[in-house]
C-alpha cells in the first residue's frame, strides 16, 4: 500500500514512474517468491510462484531501460498486469482450500481490468497512468492484506 501512495504523489513526474514501478515490481516478486513452495506439499502454488517470476522480470525491464518512453512503460506494465491476473486467477482455483472468499480471484480481476484500462489512448499521460496504478496497487494491498490476516486468524486458531 506504501507504492500505491508513492503512485499517487502529487509531484511524480514521468521520470520517476519506470522506477517506481521497478521497484513495486521486485518488492512484489520477492515477497511473492519468498515464503518458497518448492516442497512437494505446495505444489498448488505454482501460479504465485510464476507470478512472482513475472513480476521480477517486469522489475528487470523497467530498471534495464530507465529513460523509456512512456508508452513503452504503459505496454510493458499493461503486459505485467495482463499475465500477473491470469495468474491470480489461476492460482485462486488451485488454491480454493485457503481462499473460500476468493480473494485471489478478486486480485486477478482487479489485474486484469487494470490491464484493459492501459488499453486506453488516455494511459498515454502521466497523471492518468501514475493514479491507476495507485488505485490498483490500493486495491491489490487492501484485498491481499485480507486474504493474509484471513490465513494468520486460521492459524491462530490451529492452535
Amino acid at each position: 500500500m506504501l507504492f500505491a501512495i508513492a503512485f499517487l504523489w502529487p509531484t511524480l513526474t514521468q521520470d520517476d514512474l519506470a522506477p517506481l514501478f521497478a521497484a513495486y515490481a521486485f518488492v512484489d516478486g520477492a515477497l511473492a517468491l519468498s515464503p518458497g513452495g518448492w516442497r512437494l506439499p505446495y505444489r498448488r502454488v505454482w501460479p504465485l510462484l510464476i507470478g512472482g517470476g513475472v513480476d521480477i522480470m517486469a522489475a528487470i525491464g523497467a530498471y534495464v531501460l530507465p529513460e523509456m518512453t512512456l508508452s513503452v512503460l504503459v505496454n510493458l506494465v499493461m503486459t505485467w498486469a495482463v499475465a500477473f491476473g491470469g495468474l491470480l486467477s489461476i492460482a485462486s482455483f488451485t488454491l480454493r482450500e485457503a481462499d473460500d472468499e476468493y480473494l485471489l480471484l478478486l486480485c486477478g480481476i482487479a489485474a486484469l481490468a487494470f490491464g484493459r484500462a492501459l488499453l486506453s489512448q488516455l494511459a498515454g499521460d502521466a497523471i492518468v497512468f501514475s493514479t491507476w496504478t495507485g488505485l490498483y496497487a490500493l486495491i491489490f494491498g487492501i484485498v491481499m492484506l485480507k486474504l493474509t490476516l484471513k490465513q494468520y486468524q486460521v492459524l491462530w486458531e490451529g492452535l
